[in-house]
């Protein structure tokens, strides 16, 4: 351990202004309402149903009815994994909008990301992994994202009765028959599915800008897009299981292994992130089925892999990253077994906290974004209501400081709460400590780096840890 100055630190209430933070706890404010039901509406009638459950487990296409929301959840620490996993990829490190244009930048990063997951990774994180693609694609069938800097966003996306979503009697198309084919053939669909919602914004703005809209004018129209939606996300579906799902022509390698990770208070049952360097193959590591609290083995597996040399990385939070080699080939499973030792301090709840980790882009720390031109913020964290945390920061340069943000809750009563930060600062000293009990209505907390440089060159590592 680093000997620890009294820390000069500052503890500040403050009520929220309107734009304060926004981008640190920037949640989604406005969304397709009805994802849930539109991707229903499509598994419902994609082609050999059996087939694509017995190969990935119904319970887990099922599970697309919630997955289908994992863009909306960028940032956000979902409990047993973090919506990153699923949306930072090396062809696209950074989140994108979800309106037009910039949202055409997602289409064919996440179509060609979705078949390999569903090639070469278990069912859940292959079906994770669809989820996103089946949510960009259906965000551009709402009319206020497929008509550019769309005014009254909320009424033309909101404005529908979901229950009316069917679309009994389709027959989904294949797209094509192989990849490329097959990219360019959503290619069209989603460039069709975009204009017909562009035209469906252009029916109802007139309708909901009158000075007493009628929604049940308007709810008609909302509805064509979302069953239009529904048709485009049945064909992605059937198109992506048939592809995805058939015997490859060249069976690849296996690679499997087990990865031992120390206790994490507050975020135990965090999955362990495998991801293969200098690559774009990454997967979680899950707990199986039936472990029991003090069970922290984690396990994961890879098929149809290329074969090669590789360097393979596992990671969590509240442990150091490991790497191991290995050379697959076919026909030769290979096995790795990791074994994560803890953090300093122990159960450092923190992604990252060093900064050392940049498996997506070099420069980029994994989970840390660039926010405004002096700041980096991290992925957020779960507060337990009533727990005492320990943070605490080791800087590099006596200019930088590091904020510890929790925002009021969204529920109602909350929202006029007033904000937390603490602020370090190194004035003492390169290290800072200070305690804090969480309270109830502050869910979650985020660390802001605020730096001009990168955060490691202004701050060696940063904690948060539930205090004893």
């Amino acid at each position: 351990m680093f000997p620890l100055n009294r820390p000069r630190w500052v503890l500040i209430l403050s009520v929220l202004q309107a734009c304060a933070c926004a981008a640190v706890f920037a949640r989604p404010l406005l969304a397709w309402g009805p994802h849930p039901d539109i991707t229903r509406a499509a598994l419902r009638v994609v082609p050999h149903m059996q087939e694509w459950e017995e190969s990935l487990g119904k319970e887990n296409i099922a599970a697309l009815t919630q997955y289908c929301w994992m863009p909306d959840w960028r940032g956000q620490d979902l409990g047993v994994f973090y919506a990153d996993d699923y949306l930072l990829v090396r062809p696209l490190p950074y989140h994108v909008s979800h309106v037009m244009p910039a949202v055409e930048a997602a289409f064919e990063v996440y179509f060609r990301r979705a078949l390999q997951g569903l090639r070469t990774e278990t069912p859940v994180n292959a079906c994770r992994q669809l989820g996103t693609l089946v949510h960009f694609v259906e965000d551009v069938g709402a009319p206020p994202h497929a008509k550019p800097n769309c005014p009254h966003h909320s009424e033309l996306e909101n404005w529908v009765d979901a229950k009316q979503i069917s679309i009994e009697g389709y027959q989904p198309r294949l797209l094509g028959n192989t990849d490329d084919e097959a990219w360019r053939g959503l290619k069209r669909r989603i460039d069709g599915l975009i204009a017909f919602s562009a035209e469906r914004a252009e029916r109802a703005l007139p309708l909901v800008s009158s000075p007493n809209p009628d929604r049940t004018a308007v709810e008609p129209i909302i509805l064509e897009s979302a069953l239009e939606s529904a048709r485009v996300t049945a064909d992605l579906l059937y198109t992506v299981f048939t592809l995805s799902l058939r015997p490859a022509d060249t069976p690849g390698a296996e690679l499997t292994g087990t990865a031992v990770v120390p206790p994490l208070p507050g975020n135990d049952d965090q999955q362990v992130r495998i991801v293969l360097l200098n690559t774009d193959y990454a997967t979680l590591a899950t707990l199986p089925d039936g472990s029991g609290p003090e069970e922290r083995t984690y396990r994961f597996a890879f098929h149809n892999l290329p074969t090669g040399q590789y360097q393979v990385l596992a990671y969590r939070p509240g442990a150091q990253a490991q790497v191991l080699e290995t050379s697959l080939a076919p026909g030769e499973p290979a096995q790795l077994h990791f074994h994560l030792a803890p953090t300093d301090p122990p159960g450092n709840l923190v992604y990252n906290p060093d900064f050392s980790l940049e498996t997506l882009k070099a420069g980029q720390p994994d989970r840390w974004t660039k926010s405004g031109v002096d700041a980096w913020v991290g992925t957020t964290i779960a507060l337990r209501p009533g727990k005492r945390y320990r943070i605490g920061a080791v800087f590099r340069q006596v200019d930088a400081t590091v904020e510890f943000l929790a925002p009021p809750g969204k529920r109602a009563g909350e929202q006029d709460a007033p904000l937390l930060r603490i602020v370090l600062t190194p004035r003492d000293g390169k290290a800072a400590e200070a305690v804090f009990e969480a309270q109830p209505g502050y869910p979650q907390l985020t660390v802001k780096i605020v730096t001009k440089d990168v955060p490691g060159e202004a701050v060696e590592r940063v904690w948060v840890c539930e205090a004893d």
